[in-house]
C-alpha cells in the first residue's frame, strides 16, 4: 500500500445528504460509493451535520437545499448553519461544495441565503464544467475552484437491454423514431419549447416519450381548492389520452416518479435523448444518455451546452423553434452514424466512477494535509 492510499484511508468525510435513500436523483449515493471504493471513510447524512459532535476531516456539501430543507421557511436556520460550520471548522474540518445549480430552482430568501453561506464558506468549490467555474469566480474572485465532470451511473441500472425488448416492455411501437425527454417538466416554458418544436418537426413515425410531461394529476394535490382539483383530474383522465393521440406523444403526469427499475427501459427504448431544460446548469440526463449509447441533444447553455459541444452532440437555442428542429434532425443523423457508441466510449474514459471517485479523493487528501 502506497502513502497516498494510507492517507486516504485515514480521512473521515461527511457528505451532507439524506441517508434514507429516498431520492429519485442517485448522484450522491453513487458518488459516495465511488469515494468509498477509492479508500475514504465517507458517510452520507444530513442529520449527522446538524446533531453530531463527531470530528470530520472533510464536510462535503451538495445541494444547499439538502442541508436546510427544500421548503425551509425558518429564518433561524441561517444562524444555526453558520454556527455548525464554525463548530466543525474549529475541530479542523475542511469544506467542499459541489455546485449543481447557480441558484435554487424554487427559491425563497432563506434558501438563497443558505446558498450564499455555503458558497462563501467552502474551502474548495467543485464545478462540472468551465462555464460554472468562470461564472462563480466573477462572484468570488478569491475562491479555490476545481473541475470534476459529472459521473456516469455505472453499476446502477441494467445496461444490456435491447431497443426491441425495451419497447416491448413499455408497449411502444417498434418502428417509431423515439425522442425521449426524461425527468419532470418543471414549467410551461419547458412544455411549450418541446411540444412546439416536436409538433412542427416533419419526421415520419416520430414519437415523443416524456413520462413526466403534463401538469395534471390524479392525486389530491390542490387540497381544498375543488375547482383546481377537478380540473387537474379531468386533464389527467381525458385531456392526456387525447393530446397523446393528436401529437404523437407517449407522455404522463409530471408528479409521477419513474421507478429506477424502469428507467433503463426508457433509455434503451430511445433513439435520441432530448434535454428539455431552459435555465439550469447541469443535467444528469447527458451522462445517462452516454451510458446507454445514445445521442443527446440539448440547449446551448451552462455546463450542459459545454459538454454537448465538446463531445460533438447537437445543441440549440431554446427560444428558437427552428433551431431545435435543426438540432433534432442532426441528432437523428448522428444516431444513424453510430454517435451513441462514441459517446459511450467518451463517458467510460472521462466520466467513470473509478476516475471521478479518485478525483474527489485527491481533493479530500490535499485539503486534509493542509496545515
Amino acid at each position: 500500500m502506497n502513502d497516498s492510499e494510507t492517507d486516504s484511508q485515514s480521512i473521515n468525510a461527511l457528505i451532507v445528504f439524506r441517508e434514507n435513500g429516498e431520492t429519485d436523483n442517485l448522484f450522491v449515493p453513487i458518488l459516495c460509493d465511488a469515494i468509498r471504493m477509492a479508500g475514504v471513510n465517507v458517510r452520507c447524512s444530513q442529520k449527522e451535520f446538524w446533531e453530531s459532535d463527531t470530528t470530520y476531516d472533510i464536510i462535503h456539501f451538495q445541494w444547499p437545499e439538502e442541508v436546510v430543507g427544500w421548503t425551509c421557511e425558518d429564518p433561524d436556520i441561517i444562524r444555526r448553519l453558520k454556527e455548525r460550520i464554525d463548530f466543525f471548522r474549529s475541530r479542523g474540518a475542511h469544506f467542499i461544495y459541489t455546485r449543481h445549480n447557480i441558484r435554487p430552482h424554487y427559491a425563497n430568501d432563506i434558501i438563497s441565503r443558505a446558498y450564499d453561506i455555503i458558497e462563501s464558506e467552502s474551502d474548495i468549490v467543485v464545478h462540472m464544467g468551465h462555464y460554472s467555474q468562470t461564472e462563480f469566480i466573477q462572484k468570488y474572485p478569491d475562491s479555490r475552484n476545481v473541475i470534476i465532470p459529472h459521473h456516469i451511473y455505472q453499476y446502477t441500472y441494467k445496461e444490456d437491454i435491447s431497443i426491441e425488448r425495451a419497447r416491448q416492455y413499455l408497449n411502444l411501437p417498434q418502428e417509431a423514431f423515439i425522442v425521449t425527454a426524461f425527468g419532470k417538466f418543471r414549467n410551461r416554458e419547458e412544455i411549450r419549447m418541446v411540444a412546439g418544436a416536436f409538433s412542427k418537426w416533419d419526421e415520419k413515425n416520430k414519437l415523443l416519450l416524456a413520462p413526466r410531461f403534463y401538469p395534471f394529476s390524479r392525486h389530491n394535490k390542490y387540497g381544498r381548492n375543488i375547482l383546481k382539483r377537478w380540473a387537474s383530474r379531468i386533464g389527467y383522465y381525458l385531456a392526456m389520452p387525447l393530446l397523446n393521440r393528436m401529437f404523437n406523444l407517449q407522455a404522463g403526469a409530471n408528479d409521477e416518479l419513474i421507478d429506477n427499475c424502469d428507467l433503463p427501459y426508457y433509455m434503451a427504448a430511445s433513439d435520441i435523448i432530448l434535454i428539455q431544460r431552459k435555465d439550469v446548469l447541469n443535467s444528469a440526463n447527458i451522462p445517462l444518455a452516454f451510458l446507454f449509447h445514445k445521442v443527446a441533444v440539448g440547449p446551448d447553455m451552462g455546463n450542459m451546452g459545454e459538454l454537448l459541444n465538446s463531445t460533438g452532440n447537437p445543441t440549440f437555442c431554446p427560444d428558437n423553434k427552428d433551431d431545435i428542429i435543426r438540432a433534432l434532425k442532426e441528432a437523428r443523423q448522428l444516431a444513424v452514424w453510430g454517435k451513441g457508441e462514441v459517446n459511450y466510449t467518451y463517458a467510460m474514459e472521462n466520466m467513470s466512477l473509478k476516475k471521478i471517485g479518485k478525483m474527489y479523493v485527491e481533493i479530500y487528501r490535499n485539503l486534509s494535509n493542509r496545515l
